[in-house]
């Protein structure tokens, strides 16, 4: 068996699986002494998702409920190959394989205690950046959806992970009729891990993700009650006042721009409320009318009103490339200066984010879109509606 599998990207996950089963090898080629042996969909080159080998009904369950921004024709090939792999056609088809061989306690073996269930897991990792981390899909071996599970290897993951727990346990003292979020099953620490373990939400690979229709009565019932106060008294304002960047230049010009923003809009009041901070068509599905959201890593419960929808539709309209167009807020009745207030101050958080995120080694993806969010937000910062 080799140490490794054969490429940079397929390596990363290796060295993930190799944390979920801390005291086993993990490598390619053949053994027939592995505890578990995993699948590269659709190769080790490109890598997307790890489904377990040998498990159709749980590789098919996995496939299905795996939730990239896939269009119509992409979820019916995914359903498609579902069902072929649930035939046992994977075993055939996927070449590429990661063995984990040996004994000792696994991340399986604690998921099986603490959902008092036997337990398989597909593994997914997601892009090269900052805050990626595993996550993990948990299902009885006849493919019965038991939980989601986020793993915090990384100091940035642990925190979003603490967040998103926190988050869920303050939404967990709401009712709602629009949406329905995942709870907490289990919150705590595993062999250096951290383990956020969540409920799974009903969704699949047929799930409609529209684009066109952002679900707005859903964004207001999250949004709450909200109070208004002048931008400049706010806890929101407070926290660009020193905002962490190692590049000078960057400092300065978001400085720059957080003080023509606040001689322009600091003495507006504005309606502050709750957002869920990456609301997107992929950390969505509808389901018996309601819609399903997830990933409330990025949570807040004091930001400008409207963030959510203007998030949603820079993600499926033009991206950061162009300044986002105030009339967007239509929907929540926000107008004139008080939409382009609520617009600005989208472009300055985000700007914020990914500021933050593409510091150090591990943010150096990220550093495009920081700086392609700075220049949008430098020269357009402070203009009077």
């Amino acid at each position: 068996m080799n140490p490794h599998p054969d490429g940079q990207r397929s390596t990363a996950w290796a060295d993930a699986v190799a944390r979920l089963w801390p005291d086993a090898d993990v490598g390619t080629g053949r053994d027939p002494g592995a505890v578990r042996e995993f699948v590269f969909l659709p190769n080790a080159e490109h890598p997307r998702l790890l489904l377990p080998a040998g498990r159709p009904a749980a590789a098919a369950a996995a496939l299905r409920r795996y939730s990239h921004d896939l269009g119509v024709r992409q979820r019916v090939t995914r359903a498609l190959t579902a069902t072929a792999v649930r035939a046992g056609l994977a075993d055939r088809v996927l070449r590429d394989r990661l063995l984990v061989t040996g004994a000792g306690e696994s991340i399986e073996d604690r998921l099986g205690e603490l959902l008092g269930r036997q337990v398989v897991v597909s593994v997914g990792l997601g892009s090269e950046r900052a805050n990626r981390k595993p996550i993990l899909h948990v299902l009885t071996p006849r493919g019965e959806p038991l939980a989601f599970v986020k793993v915090g290897d990384t100091a940035m993951a642990r925190d979003l992970i603490e967040g998103e727990a926190a988050a869920l346990a303050h939404l967990a003292t709401r009712s709602f009729h629009q949406l329905a979020i995942p709870r907490v099953l289990h919150h705590g620490e595993w062999r250096g891990l951290h383990l956020l373990v969540l409920t799974p939400l009903p969704t699949g690979a047929l799930s409609a993700r529209s684009r066109r229709g952002a679900p707005v009565a859903a964004m207001r019932e999250l949004t709450g009650a909200t109070h208004r106060i002048p931008l400049a008294e706010s806890a929101f304002w407070s926290r660009f006042a020193d905002v962490p960047i190692d590049d000078p230049d960057q400092g300065k010009r978001l400085s720059d721009a957080v003080g023509r923003i606040g001689e322009t809009y600091g003495g507006d009041e504005v309606a502050f409320g709750v957002w869920h901070g990456d609301w997107t068509p992929w950390n969505m599905a509808w389901h018996g009318g309601r819609v399903q959201l997830w990933d409330w890593e990025r949570f807040d419960p004091e930001v400008p009103a409207g963030l959510d929808l203007l998030h949603y539709r820079s993600q499926t309209g033009g991206g950061y490339g162009t300044w986002p167009d105030p009339a967007i807020l239509a929907p929540l009745d926000q107008h004139g200066r008080t939409a382009a207030i609520s617009t600005e101050l989208y472009v300055l958080e985000l700007t914020r984010r990914y500021l933050c995120a593409a510091q150090g080694e591990l943010g150096e993806p990220l550093r495009p879109q920081a700086a392609a969010l700075l220049d949008l937000l430098y020269t357009n910062a402070g203009r009077t509606a």
